[in-house]
């Protein structure tokens, strides 16, 4: 996947969570990349529900799975840590899509 479209998966991300979580009157491209959404210091503030909300979100617009709990609570840190997430298992499906 090219730069361009990790911006479209961090973009698509934050209005995920925005729309999930309704959050409304948060401009999607308000919120950090690289901070994370649990910290209090982005401009949202998410909890252990919101997270949990969140990844059912990230799973079904995706088509990717997060089955180990500790693992999701690294995936949902910051928005970067979604996308890596995201981008590394899409090309996981594109590599045995073509096997």
């Amino acid at each position: 996947m090219s730069e361009n479209t990790l911006k479209e998966i961090r973009f698509e991300i934050k209005k995920l969570i925005v729309d999930t979580l309704n959050m409304g009157t948060i401009n999607p491209g308000d919120i950090l990349d690289d901070v994370p959404l649990l910290s209090g210091d982005n401009i949202i503030t998410i909890d252990s529900i919101d997270v949990i909300e969140v990844v059912i979100a990230i799973q079904k617009r995706f088509n990717v799975r997060m089955d180990d709990q500790n693992l999701a609570r690294h995936i949902v840190n910051t928005v970067n840590t979604i996308a890596d997430f995201v981008y590394s298992q899409q090309s996981k499906n594109d590599v045995r899509m073509d096997a």
